[in-house]
């Protein structure tokens, strides 16, 4: 029996196991690949797409389904195929019709009122940027996806292009104001909003969360069974640490999530992934 078989890690990226501003060192991907090689299996989850992801991943030992958008997709590594998409919902009319515009309705106004805010729809395929390009988010030179500055109109038939993800990166006062708009128009409660930094903003589908695709990871057939430990930083992180079987917290974490974890590690920028496996008799008790 190989030590590891009968576990599956799924990891945040940002500020779990890659530094901020940095990449996954090479002693977290031979980490990676020692867990996979003893039989373990290794998935990411993050708020990215797998294409901006996959630039932060050369060389990393991936063999698990892999969460996306927050939770809004599930992807297949390896057969660089989407599993499964939980796009943000309409609401429905007295006669049970659905009503796409409500999303669209929202970003208009969240144009109008935070003219400084840089506002995203992420689409199955793309990053729709729909506010000014002076507006843009610091970020994006740094990132390995694609991304395209265009009109509201151009996306916003949602039948026809459904969203997976509402994002804004403003200041926080603003993105509070924001919160307030959600409400008030209702959009708060068709969706699971959070903040995923101190300035970023994200809405995606009522109930969905990086910890609701792993429930749906446990249901597929290859990892049913398995032990799973999910390592995080943030508070998008919370709903994943505990759904896992075994929740860790990367040191530098939000103190909130380190009050939701099962255990506490390193800081990201002493390798989380060498840290759990210089610890895992402790951590799973065997």
């Amino acid at each position: 029996m190989k030590p590891y078989e009968d576990y599956l890690i799924i990891s945040d990226l940002d500020g779990t196991i890659i530094p901020r501003g940095g990449r996954v060192s090479e002693a977290n991907k031979k980490a990676a690949a020692d867990f996979t090689a003893g039989g373990g299996h290794f998935g990411i989850a993050t708020g990215r797409t797998p294409e901006a992801a996959a630039g932060y991943l050369e060389g990393v030992t991936i063999t698990a389904p892999s969460v996306f958008f927050n939770g809004s997709m599930l992807y297949d590594w390896q057969k660089k195929q989407v599993i499964l998409t939980k796009p943000l919902t309409a609401i429905r009319d007295e006669d049970g019709h659905p009503d796409p515009t409500i999303w669209p309705l929202f970003a208009q106004r969240c144009l109008e009122l935070f003219p400084e805010a840089c506002l995203e729809v992420y689409t199955e395929d793309n990053c729709n940027i729909i506010s000014d390009p002076k507006n843009d988010d610091p970020r994006l030179p740094h990132e390995y996806y694609k991304y395209r500055h265009c009109a509201l109109s151009e996306v916003a038939n949602l039948m026809r292009t459904p969203w997976l993800k509402f994002f804004a990166c403003d200041t926080p006062e603003n993105l509070r104001r924001l919160e307030q708009l959600a409400e008030d128009m209702g959009t708060a409660a068709l969706s699971h909003h959070f903040y995923s930094e101190a300035n970023y903003h994200e809405f995606v589908a009522q109930g969905v969360s990086k910890g609701s695709m792993l429930s749906e990871i446990r249901r597929l057939p290859a990892f049913r069974g398995l032990k799973i430990i999910a390592l995080g930083d943030y508070l998008n992180d919370q709903e994943l640490l505990e759904e896992a079987d075994i929740g860790i917290a990367a040191g530098n974490a939000h103190e909130k999530l380190k009050e939701a974890a099962d255990f506490v590690g390193c800081a990201a920028e002493d390798d989380l992934l060498v840290w759990l496996l210089e610890h895992f008799e402790d951590i799973t008790g065997k």
